[in-house]
């Protein structure tokens, strides 16, 4: 076993016994890891937990406040997470759509760069569609 899946290990135990949540600089203190260790510890976890109905979430607590990481089972209690998660994500997206949208016409179909921009623009561009239907909008990149 690697030592970045003990430490997911650790952490999700250390996760589990604050209710309350807690911040990533405390697990560091208890766990003696560096911020590069903790950060890898953590992806670590998310992964193992994927196929899980927990989640190892954070939370902002204010702006400049540092983010209170949370143990949960419930979509009601990662609710507000999802929420902010989903706009970076569909920030991200429409992002790549603008910056594929413009690779299209700087580059030559018939090559395999070409060949992988305009399939990047079309995919990404039809989820950044069925996304803003589900939101009931109509999509401004196109």
């Amino acid at each position: 076993m690697s030592i970045t899946v003990t430490r997911a290990g650790m952490l999700f135990d250390y996760a589990a016994t604050q209710p309350e949540g807690f911040l990533a600089r405390d697990a560091m203190a208890a766990m003696q890891l560096n911020r590069d260790q903790y950060a890898k510890a953590a992806r670590a976890l998310r992964k193992i937990l994927a196929d899980d109905s927990i989640n190892l979430i954070c939370l902002s607590e204010g702006f400049g406040q540092p983010k209170r990481y949370h143990l949960v089972g419930t979509l009601e209690k990662a609710g507000p997470w999802i929420q902010v998660r989903m706009r970076g994500i569909e920030s991200q997206l429409e992002s790549v759509l603008a910056v594929s949208s413009s690779l299209v016409n700087a580059t030559d179909g018939r090559t395999v760069e070409g060949k992988k921009v305009r399939l990047v623009k079309r995919h990404v561009g039809r989820l950044v569609e069925d996304l803003g239907e589900l939101d009931g909008q109509i999509p401004t990149i196109r």
